[in-house]
């Protein structure tokens, strides 16, 4: 049975994905789905969460059943992304490849304001590759109507040569394109560093996490 949905923008603002996850809509999805507990980690944008829970509070129980609670930030993230049940992000290397290396069923939600837009690339094709399923703010309650997780793969860890390769081919398609040669390469190094660490954690069955990364 899933339980918890744990929603987290990091260390950004996203204010266009808590807005899209505060809303009747979304709740009924997830209860209709099955889930009875959803954490939104909101990080520093503006939006106030107050649709699911009134305007100050932090814990609320909605009218259809949903435990919701609602925070900024927290010395880490880790725990909460091991007990979920599924997990919506936003489209950033380092939260995408967690959520993968930990086997979480992800929804990720690129954000549009974002130079060149990459992790629209990023997650569309991961998506593409049915590691996880990507959506938009304005696309994210159709998305949650209609989830379904069964068909996704396991992601293996550290297996990212084929990812940066796409990047790579889709930087090279855009001739026109002013993004600056040291932005794609950055681009591409924090990815590897992103898969790279993941993997490093993962040989790390005693390893403490206490001061993983809000990425």
């Amino acid at each position: 049975m899933p339980g918890t949905v744990f929603v987290t923008v990091g260390t950004t603002k996203f204010d266009a994905l808590i807005q899209a996850v505060d809303t009747i809509e979304v709740a009924e999805a997830l209860v209709k789905q099955g889930y009875t507990a959803l954490v939104i980690q909101k990080g520093a944008g503006r939006h106030q969460v107050q649709t699911l829970v009134p305007l100050g509070t932090q814990h609320h129980q909605h009218s259809n059943g949903l435990q919701v609670q609602v925070f900024e930030f927290a010395p880490s993230l880790a725990d909460y992304m091991k007990q979920a049940d599924l997990i919506i992000s936003h489209a950033g290397s380092g939260s995408i490849f967690e959520a993968l290396r930990l086997g979480k069923p992800l929804v990720a939600v690129p954000n549009a304001i974002l130079m060149d837009n990459h992790q629209a690339e990023l997650a569309d094709h991961l998506a593409h590759l049915r590691y996880m399923i990507a959506a938009r703010p304005d696309t994210l309650v159709h998305t949650l109507q209609h989830l379904s997780i069964d068909g996704l793969r396991p992601y293996e860890t550290g297996d990212a040569k084929g990812i940066i390769t796409h990047i790579n081919t889709l930087v090279a398609k855009k001739p026109s394109s002013k993004l600056p040669f040291i932005a794609v390469a950055c681009l591409v190094a924090v990815l590897f560093v992103g898969v790279l660490y993941a993997g490093v954690r993962g040989m790390m069955p005693g390893r403490s996490d206490k001061y993983s990364s809000n990425v």
